[in-house]
């Protein structure tokens, strides 16, 4: 695994080398290409100089013969001494055309032929040359030789255009193969450039998603230690003021359970010599009360009740953070739900409402305190929420993983999605409250969601046809069916 010494002390200088990395393969393959092309380019330029050159000079050679030729023949035929330096000249304008054609032919035979036909003018001229005139037998002796010499020069003229056509189809050849290597330099390059990319987009991103990764865990709640993060060193000191963050926040999320422990365990002793003395008022044992002082103690009686459920969600929020760990037993699932809804008949049979209880006789391995008070809350809820008349379903089934799923439906006004998100959350109140009902603590359901977590199991919010509201508690066990 890459360690973060292998990375820059920047993530922007990680970013910068990444962009010049990137840039260096195709940059290079780009150069090498350019000059390719030009070399091409050099060499195409230089042989259509060169071959215009041999083919000008090899169809000059032609006449340079001939006008030799006739040259000699004019000073020989009329002997006439001032034709000499035409004779000369012919000759040595044959000769420099020899020598220049002499280092733009690339190939043996053209060589040879050259070579021969120099030999051949140069002995044609010693016999021809001024000095001593011939007479026309002899100088019609030479013809055989001229035509030979003739017969030299069309053949160093068919000779170089051959040559010219074969240094063009290895010119084409050529061409094609630089195409072909280029072509594979490309094909090279790419997945070359794609690696380079995946590797430093997955150290670019690495650090990313592991910042990602912490802040979500705290988002959870999840206080534990973070990862180190690995990755260039402004990357890994971010990662250090997450950490310190995260022992802020369970420094205070412990303040916040010692403070709520506090409180409620405070608030209990004078809330029980409150509820005892306006028992004593119920009972009349300081004296006899009106109707309208019994409904006053009626009315601080019911606010007591209330008050010390409260205290008790709040204590029991404090016992589930400090004491993660449940104390799992045997239980049966349908007598908990039987021993649940005995707890809750005054107030469906006050507001009319029908349970449909769907289960099998499940038995599992589990806290049945902390399921039993989530299973209590949510059909708090349900009742709560739930319209006069109304019906409220309670499905216990087995899902595809083996895990117990528990659902807790009503066809209450449902809850909107802006608070969706949010309902599992301490202290929360959603838009949706009954008119007519004691505004809660908030409390109800992040008691069942964390209840079900210390089991292992989670609490959630589904969708389910023809009902409003629907809340799932699910447990990691494997229950059985049991007869």
């Amino acid at each position: 695994m890459l360690s973060s010494r292998y990375y820059p002390r920047s993530f922007t200088v990680l970013v910068i080398v990444a962009m010049i990395v990137l840039t260096v393969p195709l940059t290079s393959g780009l150069i090498n290409a350019i000059r390719v092309l030009q070399g091409i380019a050099e060499t195409q330029r230089q042989f259509a100089t060169d071959s215009l050159a041999v083919t000008r000079d090899t169809r000059t050679l032609l006449d340079a013969t001939s006008q030799l030729q006739r040259a000699a023949g004019q000073y020989h035929l009329l002997q006439d001494a001032e034709l000499g330096p035409a004779l000369q000249t012919r000759h040595d304008a044959l000769q420099t055309l020899l020598a220049d054609l002499s280092p733009r032919l690339t190939d043996a035979e053209s060589h040879a032929t050259l070579t021969r036909l120099r030999g051949s003018a140069q002995a044609l001229y010693r016999r021809t040359r001024p000095g001593t005139f011939l007479d026309s037998t002899s100088f019609r002796a030479l013809d055989s030789e001229f035509n030979a010499l003739h017969d030299q020069a069309r053949t160093l003229l068919e000779q170089s255009d051959a040559a010219i056509q074969h240094r063009m189809r290895a010119l084409e050849d050529e061409v094609r193969s630089t195409q072909r290597r280029l072509m594979l330099l490309a094909l090279a390059l790419i997945p070359l450039t794609l690696l380079l990319a995946a590797v430093f987009s997955w150290m670019i991103n690495r650090p990313i998603r592991q910042l990602r990764a912490s802040i979500q865990q705290l988002g959870r709640g999840d206080h534990a230690p973070l990862p180190a993060l690995v990755g260039p060193q402004d990357m890994v000191e971010l990662g250090r003021e997450m950490d310190w963050l995260r022992q802020r926040l369970q420094a205070l999320e412990d303040q916040k359970i010692r403070f709520l422990r506090h409180v409620s365990h405070e608030l209990k002793t004078p809330l029980a010599s409150l509820r005892e003395g306006v028992g004593l008022l119920d009972d009349t044992l300081a004296g006899p009360l009106n109707p309208r002082q019994r409904d006053i103690v009626r009315i601080m009686d019911g606010s007591g009740r209330e008050l010390q459920k409260r205290i008790e969600d709040l204590i029991r929020v404090g016992n589930l953070a400090i004491n993660p760990v449940p104390a799992t037993v045997k239980v049966a699932l349908e007598p908990l739900l039987q021993s649940v809804l005995a707890r809750q008949r005054l107030p469906l049979d006050t507001r009319g409402l029908t349970i449909d209880l769907v289960t099998a006789p499940f038995t599992l391995h589990t806290d049945a305190t902390r399921l039993e008070t989530a299973l209590d809350n949510l059909l708090s809820n349900a009742i709560k929420f739930s319209p006069e008349g109304g019906r409220i379903l309670i499905e216990a089934t087995r899902l595809p993983d083996a895990t117990l799923a528990i659902d807790v439906c009503d066809a209450g006004p449902g809850i909107p999605v802006a608070d969706r998100t949010r309902v599992f959350e301490a202290f929360f109140q959603g838009a949706h409250q009954p008119a007519v009902a004691v505004k809660g603590s908030g409390l109800g359901l992040a008691i069942v969601r964390e209840s079900m977590r210390s089991l292992g199991g989670d609490a959630s919010l589904i969708e389910r046809e023809a009902w409003s509201t629907c809340f799932r508690l699910t447990c990691p066990v494997s229950p059985s069916p049991t007869a």
